[in-house]
């Protein structure tokens, strides 16, 4: 394969902008993700391709659950505490929502959703894990879901 015939193209594949939240040891976790996609309608299930070594991932295998914060395009703001890895509290100043389920809920987030976790399988570098909704909310009904389109499908 020519990567660099095969990187600009892979990249147009458009996605979603998420932060994904949880919980681990009683501390609240939260990370940018685009690799999500809906897999199912009854029950609704979305995939979730998360890096092994992510401690959102570490959280997700520990708790069962995860939190999906969907970003909006006017959430530019809510979206860079969470893109910077090395951000030791990117909730800083956020406003979060008390959820039933104690997964972080972002209050300026288009929508909200709450999923189990159902199955994971090896994907590469990546782990694909099927999450089955369990709740959720739309935060801002006339918002637009903010969308990434990537200039290499090799690198995010």
């Amino acid at each position: 394969m020519d990567r660099h015939r095969v990187g600009p193209a892979l990249g147009r594949v458009s996605s979603g902008l998420y932060i994904v939240t949880g919980q681990l040891d009683g501390e609240p976790l939260g990370m940018l993700c685009s690799f999500i996609e809906q897999a199912s309608f009854a029950p609704p299930m979305l995939t979730l391709a998360l890096r092994p070594d992510r401690r959102i991932a570490q959280a997700l295998h520990e708790s069962g659950r995860i939190g999906i914060n969907v970003l909006g395009e006017d959430n530019q703001d809510l979206m860079r505490p969470f893109a910077n890895p090395k951000n030791a509290d990117p909730f800083a100043g956020i406003s979060v929502e008390p959820e039933p389920a104690d997964l972080p809920r972002l209050s300026g987030a288009l929508a909200f959703l709450a999923a189990t976790l159902r199955g994971t399988l090896e994907a590469g570098d990546h782990q694909v894990h099927l999450l089955e909704i369990t709740d959720g909310c739309l935060q801002n009904p006339s918002g637009r879901p903010m969308f990434r389109v990537r200039r290499d499908g090799f690198q995010y």
